[in-house]
């Protein structure tokens, strides 16, 4: 099988678990060793946390997504300026990786495009692959434009809709396109 870092998984939406119901999966590393990704598309508004910058003030609520349920504690950035591409790891074009505070902070004061995503979902080595055989999952390339995009409930559809074909028209008339 090819690693599949730089593609986004998009749910079975009979995966009942919150974490990975309708999700989109952005897999940000993949090899013999695992795999590791950030949902993309499950936005939360949430209080303060210590680990945040002095940017975000205390008691504000403020927009981060659930990366997933393995570690919440942790940050991570998806962010597009290649003015700071020395603070993260550019995953696709335009996409970067990024774990400093130093960078929320920066890229809050020039108010360019970020997501802070707490925790992350991860896989270990051959777990992916055997999910994957179960048609657990779809896989496509990802797409900067839906990691980015402006309302995130309707990037699952929104990824079965760029598919085209019979996942396009399952999302748009049957509540689960993969049962068919």
């Amino acid at each position: 099988m090819d690693f599949l870092k730089g593609f986004f998984l998009i749910s079975n939406s009979t995966l009942k678990e919150k974490s990975f119901n309708e999700s989109v999966i952005f897999i940000v590393e993949h090899n013999e060793e695992g795999a590791f990704g950030l949902v993309v598309n499950q936005l939360e508004e949430i209080k303060y946390l210590d680990q945040m910058p002095e940017v975000i003030k205390k008691g504000e609520l403020f927009k981060v997504y659930r990366g997933g349920p393995v570690r919440e504690e942790i940050l991570f950035i998806l962010y597009n300026s290649r003015l700071h591409s020395g603070f993260g790891e550019e995953i696709i074009p335009d996409v970067f990786l990024g774990t400093s505070i130093e960078l929320i902070e920066i890229l809050a004061e020039e108010n360019l495009p970020y997501h802070i995503y707490h925790g992350y979902a991860g896989w270990a080595p051959g777990q992916l692959e055997s999910e994957l055989e179960a048609k657990t999952w779809m896989v496509m390339p990802a797409q900067k434009e839906m990691i980015f995009h402006s309302n995130p409930e309707i990037v699952w559809r929104e990824a079965l809709l760029y598919n085209g074909g019979i996942f396009s028209y399952f999302a748009k008339n049957i509540k689960d396109p993969f049962l068919n």
